[in-house]
């Protein structure tokens, strides 16, 4: 008997039903809130929303079906299906959604997915932001329907090959939502003086929004708007990228990049006249290059002057730096984010930190578990005390000269405003009470005035009638609020941005940062009124005293105004800067940019080329048609008139009723529709790739998931298949699965071997936050073993009869603590920590009366020295106890496709060590089934050792390798970020510690073996990881260690995830 395609099976078996058995890893989606939706629909959109905030779905509905019109006209394309837009009301409620399955991080502004082609962003405060994540995310919309037919079942199924490039996709949705403004001038001016320029096949992995808005720009600029249909119906017609553009645009990627690079040379090379390069005009702190990152920003001077606090990721990821304010030298690392239910997320895109009066703390806002905090950090002793705040969202902290109060930003419903919290009494107070978008308060030396940026225009009080959709949202200026009456006053009314405002402590002035004339500089605005009037605070006084080549933000200035240090973009990057005696400095003449002299040439108009336009778009007072809702998808056209048959309709109903100018809610139903069908492929250490037709289900918020597989033969006995229902909906999740395998493998010339592995298993996790949790799951196993003899029926035909039947049954609960803070990068993790200990337990309960206790626990420690190389070590320990324990299988990899090479000095073409068990044996089929695995062992064949109990050691340096490959002619191929990695492993499996003192090999490996025995297996090697999109390619080569040295490699070839 081949015993090695028994034990393949239960490999299989994993690859196949994921969820059967708890999870080994991975971070929790933690549903905190109970969401009861409901929707309203205008002509192309259903908009979900929940809490009553339909005022906020109605600004997505206007704001949906203006871009709607914009970016049909300019892909020559109507919907054909509807797309549905999820809004939730702040980030840390969107990061629950079950729309999909990744975590949605800090920066994360929206999601388009294309299983159902449904659009899913949060509201954070800011007007502004939200117009752009939708705009920007319904061009995916768009572009998904009309490359991918709005499915990802067309790419599954291969009808659609294109890969719309990442530049282009993301370029164009930012193109589209914003045009162009100062922020992305600023970056692509820096590139084109400071840096080479990427090419267009570059953009894929460097700058592909900004770089690929650019490049649209370009495009637009030269050939017209009109070509932006061209190049996506071209590359839908040749169903391939470049060769898309070139027939649209004549040119193939390398001459576009050469024509591209002349125009942003032409462009920028005339703004660098009379403008100062930051580090010019300024002392640098920080240097991203040197430390590899991209952002030191968010600047806080502690009142002393001696030392700054500052957002970096150095690391990776988001931590809080204490640095010399004068030299710049690292302190201390005072706050690691990302790696704990305190610090799960840093709020670095609203950043705000701030020193206590002694400078002795800072304050930070951060989001911890299910809501945001304040946290107040001890400088030295690095020990923090937080308050939650009973809201959507909390950013920007700013501690009085008081010492008592932190002024802060609240976000609530629709609206964001300034807060006060009170150290004393703990209580919280809200200055600022209206729709607009308040952000980046700050305080005077006296602690009684709070200078804030806001959108609210004219409006100074916050009074407001109107809708937000119709208010000028994008325009932002600085204001004052008195912390104790509320009084409002405005400081700054003019035509460009003003933004981060701080107060001069040693005379009556203001200093912020405006984008005048197209670049953002730092401006000093007094406010004696001995000087001048009121009337003319905000029109005549502010002036620049910088004049930056490429942009700076988030000044912070010292007690005695002596230092000032803000954050400055230079070098495809951000690092801190400091400026001496900044209320000294003179007027500077800021000249405008090519940006803003050319901006009124920048024609946006564009000639509607659509064959039709939306024939069933109606005013919201017409009719309703409910066609899409009496007919299931592809039968809408049942209610059309027979003269409309022959035409292309959409997919497409009308708004919902209205009363008033109002929407008409609904109420959200669960209504199961189809995700995908596929047919996948799985992978066997034995059988090599085996395939199951795979079928998909869920409702449109993804808290009901339905998935079945099957790979049906002529019986549903000698079938695979599988049913798997996932209940998401709550803080619980439940997992029930129900499943068969089959297999067939020959004992002899005359017989064969069926066995069938079926059963029901339940799983429910429960987690404790992002990163802890607790697994506790049930199974009911059976195993049918049947012997098959070939023999002639009464017709005289050869068919197989059995001659031997059993059947095995056995229940087994298990509970599992997972815990997983783990950072990834590319190719796996490469930082954090994962545990994961789980007890298994076989009470006795079936036919065999099988009694086993198994724990076992899996560590894995991840070291990242600096940005691109990570130390990995990983401790894997089981231990199985009872009167029919489990065995522990050591050595392998798994997911395997092809290996071969030399196991202890001998040549080794097969994956697995020969293992002679007789097939009458009763305890086969416990062997086989009921047998955990330990790997990676690389350098070992698949089950090198065995026992009851093992332990693995694994280490791991990993670094980068290649960064960009491209091949040419006949595999024109393109990859990044190859990453190489060199191992030790160390395991050993046994049944009796006595094993360790003698080098006879026990009885349960048989009689062909060579050499003196050791349980413990010692191997190296080295290795490469290719993400391949779909999943990890990895390429090793591994050396034994034997009583003659090293073995000749072994050659690994696999696929799956890292550890």
């Amino acid at each position: 008997m081949n015993i090695g395609s028994l034990k393949a099976i239960l490999i299989l078996i994993t690859l196949i039903y994921p969820r059967l058995d708890a999870q080994s890893f991975g971070q929790n989606k933690v549903q905190y809130k109970d969401f009861d939706w409901s929707y309203i629909q205008t002509s192309h959109f259903d908009i979900y929303y929940y809490d009553g905030e339909q005022d906020l779905a109605e600004f997505v509905a206007d704001v949906a079906e203006e871009s709607y019109e914009q970016i049909s006209i300019h892909l020559r394309w109507n919907l054909k299906n509807r797309v549905s837009i999820m809004v939730y009301n702040s980030h840390n409620e969107f990061q629950q959604t079950n729309v999909v399955r990744p975590y949605m991080r800090e920066g994360v502004g929206g999601v388009t997915e294309l299983f159902k082609n449904r659009v899913v962003f949060p509201f954070e405060g800011n007007y502004e932001q939200f117009r752009h994540v939708i705009h920007h995310e319904l061009v995916h919309a768009m572009i998904n329907d009309m490359i991918y037919g709005g499915r990802m079942q067309n790419l599954i199924s291969s009808r659609v090959k294109i890969r719309v490039p990442i530049w282009s996709n993301e370029g164009l949705a930012e193109y589209l939502s914003s045009n162009w403004d100062t922020k992305a001038d600023m970056i692509m001016r820096d590139i084109a003086v400071h840096e080479r320029i990427p090419s267009v096949k570059e953009l894929n992995y460097f700058m592909a929004y900004k770089g690929g808005q650019s490049l649209w720009r370009f495009i637009t600029g030269k050939y017209g708007r009109e070509k932006i249909a061209d190049v996506f119906r071209s590359m839908k017609r040749t169903q391939n990228d470049e060769k898309g553009y070139e027939s649209a645009l004549g040119m193939d990627y390398k001459d576009l990049t050469k024509q591209w690079h002349k125009y942003l040379k032409k462009e920028y090379w005339p703004d660098v006249k009379d403008r100062d390069p930051i580090e010019d005009m300024s002392e640098k702190l920080t240097d991203h290059k040197k430390a590899n990152n991209f952002y030191n920003v968010s600047p806080a001077l502690s009142p002393d002057g001696s030392m700054v606090a500052f957002l970096t990721d150095q690391n990776g990821y988001f931590d809080i730096h204490i640095a010399d304010a004068i030299t710049g030298k690292l302190i201390k690392k005072l706050v690691k984010g990302n790696r704990s239910v305190n610090f799960e997320e840093l709020k670095w895109l609203q950043p705000g930190l701030s020193w206590s009066p002694d400078s002795k703390k800072i304050v930070v806002a951060a989001k911890a578990g299910k809501s945001d905090v304040l946290h107040f950090i001890d400088v030295e002793s690095k020990k923090s005390k937080k308050f939650e705040l009973d809201l959507d969202g909390v950013f920007s902290a700013a501690w009085s000269p008081n010492g008592s109060d932190v002024a802060f930003v609240g976000q609530s419903g629709t609206s964001s405003d300034i807060y006060i919290f009170n150290l004393d009494s703990k209580e919280t107070k809200k200055v600022t009470d209206d729709i607009f978008s308040d952000s980046y308060p700050a305080w005077n030396s006296e602690g009684t005035e709070i200078a804030f940026v806001s959108d609210r225009g004219d409006y100074v009080s916050g009074y407001f009638e109107g809708k937000m959709y119709n208010h000028d949202y994008g325009q932002t200026d600085i204001y004052t609020v008195n912390a104790i009456s509320g009084e409002i006053n405005r400081i700054t009314d003019t035509d460009y941005n003003e933004s981060h405002p701080v107060w001069a402590n040693t005379e009556q002035a203001l200093l912020y940062t405006a984008d005048f004339n197209g670049v953002w500089n730092l401006f000093l605005h007094p406010l004696d009124s001995d000087v001048l009037s009121k009337d003319d605070i905000g029109k005549y006084s502010q002036f620049p005293i910088t004049n930056v080549l490429t942009g700076l933000q988030q000044p912070t200035i010292s007690k005695n105004d002596n230092s000032l240090i803000f954050a400055g973009y230079s070098g495809i990057g951000w690092d801190l800067y400091s400026l001496s005696q900044p209320l000294t400095l003179a007027k500077k003449i800021v000249e405008p940019t090519q940006f803003i002299i050319n901006n009124k040439l920048d024609n946006e108009d564009i000639v509607d080329l659509r064959r039709h336009k939306n024939k069933n778009s109606m005013e919201r007072s017409d009719l309703i048609s409910y066609s899409d809702w009496v007919f299931a998808k592809g039968y809408e056209s049942f209610n059309a008139p027979i003269e409309a048959k022959n035409e292309e309709l959409e997919k497409t109903s009308f708004d919902s009723t209205m009363i008033d100018g109002r929407f008409i809610p609904k109420s959200y139903k669960t209504r199961f529709t189809l995700d995908l069908v596929s047919g996948n492929l799985q992978l066997s250490n034995v059988f090599g790739a085996t395939g199951m037709t795979y079928f998909s289900f869920s409702d449109i918020l993804g808290d009901h998931q339905i998935s079945f597989g099957t790979e049906m033969v002529l019986t549903l006995e000698n079938s695979d298949y599988f049913f798997q229902y996932g209940y998401l909906k709550n803080k619980l999740d439940y997992f029930f699965t129900g499943f068969q395998n089959a297999n067939f493998f020959q004992v002899d010339y005359w017989s064969l071997v069926r066995l069938r592995h079926y059963g029901i298993q339940s799983l429910i996790s429960h987690p404790f936050s992002r990163f802890q949790r607790m697994d506790y799951g049930v199974s009911w196993h059976n195993i049918n073993y049947t012997r098959l003899v070939q023999g002639y029926n009464e017709f005289g035909q050869l068919e197989y009869f059995p001659v031997e039947d059993s059947t095995y049954s056995t229940i087994l609960p298990s509970i599992s603590w997972v815990f997983d803070n783990s950072i990834f990068g590319l190719t796996g993790p490469v930082d954090g920590f994962r545990k994961n200990t789980t007890l298994t337990i076989s009470p006795g309960y079936g036919s065999n009366n099988l009694k086993f206790q198994t724990i076992k626990s899996d560590l894995r420690k991840y070291w990242r020295l600096g940005r691109d190389y990570t130390f990995a070590i990983r401790s894997f320990w089981g231990i199985s106890l009872g009167s029919n324990k489990q065995k522990f299988f050591l050595g392998g990899v798994p997911y395997l496709v092809a290996g071969s090479g030399e196991t202890n000095g001998v040549d080794d073409n097969g994956n697995f060590r020969e293992i002679i068990l007789d097939d009458e044996n009763e305890s086969l089929i416990h062997d086989i089934y009921f047998t955990e695995y330990a790997w990676p062992l690389r350098g070992a064949r698949f089950g090198e050792r065995f026992g009851a109990t093992t332990s693995l050691f694994n280490l791991e340096v990993r670094f980068p390798f290649i960064n960009y490959l491209a091949l040419g002619f006949p595999l024109k191929m393109i990859f990044g970020n190859i990453r190489g990695h060199a191992f030790i492993d160390v395991g050993a499996a046994w049944d009796n510690i006595s094993e360790f003192s003698t080098k006879d090999w026990p009885s349960r490996y048989g009689s062909n073996n060579l050499g003196n025995y050791s349980p413990v297996v010692m191997t190296s090697g080295l290795g490469t990881k290719i993400n391949l999109g779909y999943f990890l390619l990895k390429i090793e080569a591994a050396w034994d260690r034997n009583e003659n040295g090293y073995s000749k490699p072994q050659w690994y070839f696999s696929l799956g995830p890292d550890w």
